[in-house]
């Protein structure tokens, strides 16, 4: 298998940026994975917050227990995070995700041309 098609699958599968220790840029691997594992766990307290709230108000009787219920709860109890952060959050993911699989795959087809 080529090594931008590896460095591709790694980084679009694995984790973001994985395909950068495909291709040997172990820095730009490590950076992409710290912001990423930092929004994660932001986004993982958030939802661990809105989480904690609606099982005591299940286990108190407050609300049944109900999937329907317990989606719109999840939707309007307030967390730590206010929306916009959420949405900065996420697309700080997705940005270092797609990065991560677009450079990886141009380093790796410089890597093979090179070996040519």
């Amino acid at each position: 298998m080529k090594l931008s098609t590896s460095a591709v699958i790694y980084s679009t599968i694995v984790f973001p940026g994985a395909g950068y220790f495909v291709v040997g840029y172990k820095k730009r691997a490590i950076f992409a994975l710290t912001i990423s594992l930092i929004c994660l766990g932001f986004l993982m307290v958030e939802a661990f917050h809105k989480a904690q709230i609606i099982a005591e108000k299940i286990v108190m009787g407050t609300i049944p227990y109900d999937i329907n219920i317990i989606r719109e709860q999840i939707i309007l109890t307030s967390g730590i995070l206010d929306k916009q952060t959420i949405t900065l959050i996420t697309f700080c993911i997705t940005t270092v995700w797609i990065v991560g699989i677009v450079d990886s795959y141009r380093i790796g087809r410089i890597q093979e041309k090179l070996k040519q």
